[in-house]
């Protein structure tokens, strides 16, 4: 009778194939975990009667006079927030409703976070108690824009735009996968429509720091491109 002996090769694969399931199950949990924005600037709520900025009608101002703004990521994310509550019915679908809309930013980096809350239709009863008690629920997904203005060879600039990732929930995810929440984003670029256009397509040099963006409206010759 042959005895089967010990197999290196197959104790090998055995801990490969666990720590691959273990990472994804942790993965899949973390997906799942809200990341923390309260480093974010203006992502808490505003002191009673602070102003809200008027970020489009600042662009519009500097474009027509062609000279500098820098916008800071308090003024960012108050102005979001202040948009977005007069535009709920847009952005609310049967199961989820987004909640609220956080852009961090990094030195050539706009880290831009969507929270959604999950629900079923009519889940709240008579009597106030829930059909289904662990819902509603928070989810946080976030998409990451690099953005840089460099000087072109001919001696313009050139605007070079990439989408390296960013998380679901506190699980990092690379650009490919980030796709698949892409519609959620797509909705806040069309409530946000205006800004972009002023804020991007508009401006000659965008520059993105600490907490910070500066943008010009000079006449620049600037070019598109991709690495």
């Amino acid at each position: 009778m042959h005895r089967r002996g010990f197999s290196l090769l197959k104790t090998i694969i055995a801990i490969v194939v666990l720590v691959a399931l273990t990472s994804m199950a942790a993965h899949t949990v973390m997906s799942w975990v809200p990341r923390n924005l309260q480093d974010v600037d203006g992502s808490g709520p505003a002191e009673e009667g602070a102003k809200i900025p008027d970020l489009a009608e600042r662009l519009k101002e500097a474009i027509d006079k062609s000279y500098e703004v820098k916008i800071t990521e308090e003024e960012l994310n108050r102005y979001i927030a202040s948009k977005l509550e007069l535009t709920q019915s847009s952005i609310v679908d049967d199961y989820v409703e987004i909640t609220g809309v956080y852009v961090d930013l990094k030195p050539d980096l706009i880290d831009v976070s969507i929270e959604r809350e999950f629900d079923i239709p009519n889940n709240q009863q008579p009597d106030g108690s829930k059909k289904l008690g662990f819902m509603p629920f928070s989810q946080t997904v976030s998409m990451q824009i690099e953005l840089r203005t460099v000087d072109n060879v001919d001696g313009g600039k050139m605007r070079i735009v990439r989408f390296p990732g960013g998380n679901f929930g506190k699980s990092p995810a690379p650009g490919l996968l980030v796709r698949v929440v892409k519609p959620s984003f797509d909705i806040i670029a069309e409530v946000f429509e205006e800004e972009i256009k002023l804020g991007y397509e508009e401006m000659t040099s965008v520059v993105i720091g600490d907490g910070i963006i500066t943008l010009n409206s000079k006449p620049v010759n600037v070019k598109q491109g991709r690495p």
